[in-house]
């Protein structure tokens, strides 16, 4: 009894895991969506089934999993944006997006069906993106997203622009400790730095991180600057490109700060933009160092998020300049909240 508490809380944990960290690497795609390559509409949810599992369960082990998830052969809501219809809830099934019907029946492994050139395996779920991409596509070209339900109702969905690529991360990877990268189409973040990841900013850091691979050099070129031994990456270009408005963190403070970091790697840059990524959207940048300083007290094998000396190095530098800028924002918004209460109280001139 005592086994099957500690596996009821483990799958528990890890699908709970998982589906913040999907549901953060929406946010991320649609936060990112003007540094990257391509660029397609997403959804504001996420589905999952028993199908999406990426290593097979013993029969024991899939009844526990199914009885503490609630999770079965249908591909039911599991996270939600604000922008979802109304009539959308957790826990519903879904089983067709625009017309296609999403994909049921056995769960059996299908060599490269996401992943192609290495040793990963996936489940049946290939379908279910080859649906899901179709409605995504014909919302690009815009036709709006229509949803069934399993009583046959229909939800149209308000779909929102994002990096076309995939981050992807799942509790049950057969290869838990590796990231792997196929060009900028998809990216997969090692299950043991997923299944660590404590905070909403954490699991954004990570998504971040992912989706660096997938932005367009184009737009990396123009947050770099020319050094004469080595390549620099501009504190605040990124934010400033990935939320509207959010330039205002550079002007501030430009005329202070050495805005040049060296990096060597593209891991190296992949750190600076997930930190900026994150405080794009509000959070705190420094979560991606203090995240890569756990997993290394912690010895865990995570392989590329894991930050060597020289890159934490970088890291440190480079929230410390993303902190002073929001400082400098904060100065600028406060003085001119002042001039304008100093503008109300001043008497009307007349001529």
């Amino acid at each position: 009894m005592r086994e099957k508490a500690f596996e009821r809380d483990l799958y528990k944990s890890r699908f709970e895991h998982e589906v913040a960290f999907r549901g953060a690497a929406i946010e991320v795609a649609w936060a990112a969506e003007k540094v990257c390559d391509t660029t397609i509409e997403i959804e504001p949810f996420v589905l999952l089934s028993v199908h999406s599992l990426r290593r097979s369960l013993s029969d024991s082990h899939m009844a526990i999993f199914r009885d503490v998830t609630g999770m079965d052969e249908k591909w039911r809501v599991v996270w939600l944006d604000e922008g979802a219809p109304d009539e959308m809830k957790l826990g519903q099934a879904v089983v067709a997006v625009n017309g296609r019907p999403l994909p049921g029946g056995n769960t059996k492994f299908e060599m490269s069906a996401w992943f192609r050139g290495g040793s990963m395996v996936s489940r049946d779920d290939q379908a279910f993106w080859d649906v899901l991409l179709a409605a995504r596509n014909e919302a690009k070209a815009g036709k709006p997203m229509v949803v069934t339900l399993e009583d046959g109702s229909k939800l149209t969905v308000d779909t929102q622009t994002g990096c076309a690529g995939s981050v992807t991360a799942s509790s049950f990877d057969a290869d838990p400790d590796v990231f792997w990268r196929q060009g900028n189409v998809r990216a997969k973040i090692p299950a043991n730095a997923m299944l660590e990841a404590r905070t909403r900013d954490e699991f954004r850091w990570l998504a971040a991180f992912g989706t660096y691979f997938q932005a367009s050099q184009r737009a990396i070129q123009r947050v770099r600057q020319a050094d004469s031994m080595s390549q620099g990456f501009v504190v605040g270009k990124v934010l400033m490109m990935a939320v509207p408005g959010a330039g205002m963190l550079l002007s501030a403070a430009e005329a202070k700060a050495e805005k040049a970091l060296t990096v060597d790697t593209i891991v190296g840059d992949a750190d600076l933009f997930a930190n900026e990524v994150v405080a794009a959207m509000g959070g705190d940048p420094a979560a991606g160092l203090r995240f890569s300083e756990r997993l290394l007290a912690l010895e865990m094998k995570v392989d590329a998020v894991m930050m060597d000396d020289f890159r934490r190095s970088n890291a440190a530098e480079h929230v410390r300049r993303l902190k002073a800028l929001r400082a400098a924002q904060a100065e600028r918004e406060k003085a001119e909240a002042l001039a304008q209460e100093e503008a109300q109280k001043a008497p009307l001139k007349f001529r």
